[in-house]
């Protein structure tokens, strides 16, 4: 792996940068099959996509900013440079929810249609992004034993140690968000899925993923806290949010049973 740059004239883009914008581009492309599926417009829910990106890139890097204040606090310009590498997922997804809990109290959104159709861009724009990270070696694993099949290393320019074996975090994650993608899909396309289910298993998903991957990483990801990186306790959030709207849905059907059968 290695930090690739593509020049286009004045213009140079690391291979991170361009793998998040090829993410970004993929999951809109996607929206415009998961919004009809989820009985929405696609072109209401590309609108607010555009805006939700924008939240979502603002989160990412401020969080991540915040989880190495002490790299930056001398350097304060160099919080703005996200293309360098240096977004933090879960602070995406924060941005993101924030937002789109701000446009369902003003009533423009059915929250739960707009999560189904939203939850399959953005796994796979996440797992597009994993590559990115992959090829700029950050979030990288912890040294992996010599019976490890599956070990990668990264050359010199790379931020992950170079040389070294090294468990494939980043790959491993971009796979599950894959599959993720997939079997939301196949399940909106079935028709046979409750209403905001399909958010709840991104949620889920997502949430077991990042905490399988988090005990493998080698990366600094912040002071630990019960013995958990910052990251690790945000992926447990994330899990049990998802586990809780998956109970609520569940506990709302069976209310509804008995007035369905009156």
């Amino acid at each position: 792996m290695w930090p690739f740059d593509l020049h286009l004239g004045p213009l140079v883009l690391n291979l991170y940068g361009l793998m998040v914008c090829i993410g970004i581009v993929a999951g809109l492309m996607l929206l415009r099959f998961s919004a009809p599926l989820a009985g929405l417009s696609y072109d209401r829910v590309f609108n607010l996509a555009f805006w939700l990106i924008l939240a979502g890139l603002a989160g990412s890097r401020i969080a991540y900013v915040l989880n190495n204040l002490s790299s930056y606090i001398f350097r304060p310009s160099q919080a703005l440079m996200y293309w360098q590498g240096g977004l933090m997922f879960q602070g995406g997804l924060a941005g993101g929810l924030i937002l789109l809990f701000i446009f369902y109290f003003l009533g423009r959104l059915n929250l739960l249609m707009t999560g189904d159709a939203l939850a399959p861009g953005l796994s796979l724009g996440q797992a597009i992004g994993r590559l990115g990270c992959l090829a700029a070696g950050c979030c990288y694993g912890r040294p992996a034993p010599p019976w490890f099949p599956l070990s990668i290393s990264f050359p010199p320019g790379a931020i992950a140690p170079n040389g070294l074996p090294l468990y494939p975090t980043q790959a491993i994650e971009s796979f599950g968000l894959f599959l993720l993608t997939a079997l939301m899909m196949w399940r909106l396309k079935t028709k046979k899925f409750s209403k905001g289910s399909i958010m709840a298993m991104y949620l889920v998903g997502t949430g077991c993923l990042r905490l399988i991957t988090e005990f493998f990483r080698g990366d600094r990801r912040g002071e630990p806290f019960w013995g958990l990186a910052p990251t690790s306790w945000a992926a447990v959030f994330i899990l049990f949010g998802g586990l809780f709207l998956y109970w609520n849905i569940h506990l709302a059907r069976k209310l509804a049973k008995p007035s369905s059968q009156t």
